[in-house]
């Protein structure tokens, strides 16, 4: 990669970053359904995953995790779900914000990588493959999340909730279905119609 195609590619990498924040801190990015909160913040990161790589996947994700860490840290209230996670497990909810959406931005670059190999899924039909790495990669994000939540801070879901931490299990799967399939069918067609349109701008 030569000097110009480095600095082509930090720009398309720097745009997708100021869309992450612009997202994270307006009513854009979050909507409130019940104490957890759905997304629409895995989108970019996605579009920069399927057009860039995995490799560009990875630092998307990070920056969308870190996006998360420093609203809390700035709008303390803003989510009242991840303000009580950092006061009560600040370390472990740290690695649920950052693990999760590094492993989404990864996989979906992995992933639309590989959906390029397909002879059928190239030209016309592009579009198709990138609805497929929106929807699944959106999917990722949320099962991710809410894995870590469950795994890593029950107890401050189970606080957030008033209910017992035996369940914590019902109320992740009952997120993941009403906020997870809606940002998935939003992230698959979103997706594919930002990369339909900004692949000659991106694919270098």
């Amino acid at each position: 990669m030569n000097r110009s195609e480095q600095v082509h590619r930090i720009t398309r990498l720097a745009i997708l970053v100021a869309i992450i924040f612009l997202l994270a801190f307006t009513p854009l990015g979050y909507l409130t359904i019940g104490p957890i909160s759905a997304t629409t913040i895995q989108m970019p990161v996605i579009v920069g995953a399927v057009l860039m790589g995995p490799q560009a996947g990875l630092i998307l994700g990070f920056f969308f995790g870190l996006s998360a860490i420093v609203k809390v840290l700035t709008m303390p209230g803003a989510d009242p779900f991840a303000t009580m996670a950092m006061s009560y497990a600040a370390f472990r909810y740290i690695i649920v914000c950052m693990g999760s959406r590094v492993l989404m931005g990864w996989l979906a670059g992995l992933l639309g990588a590989g959906l390029r190999k397909i002879p059928a899924l190239n030209g016309k039909l592009s579009a198709v493959s990138y609805g497929i790495t929106g929807f699944l990669g959106s999917a990722m994000n949320t099962v991710f999340y809410l894995w870590s939540l469950w795994l890593l801070c029950a107890e401050v879901v189970a606080a957030a909730y008033e209910t017992d931490i035996s369940a914590v299990g019902g109320i992740v799967l009952t997120t993941a279905f009403t906020a997870g399939i809606p940002e998935a069918i939003v992230s698959c067609l979103v997706v594919a119609a930002v990369c339909q349109a900004a692949k000659r701008f991106f694919v270098k």
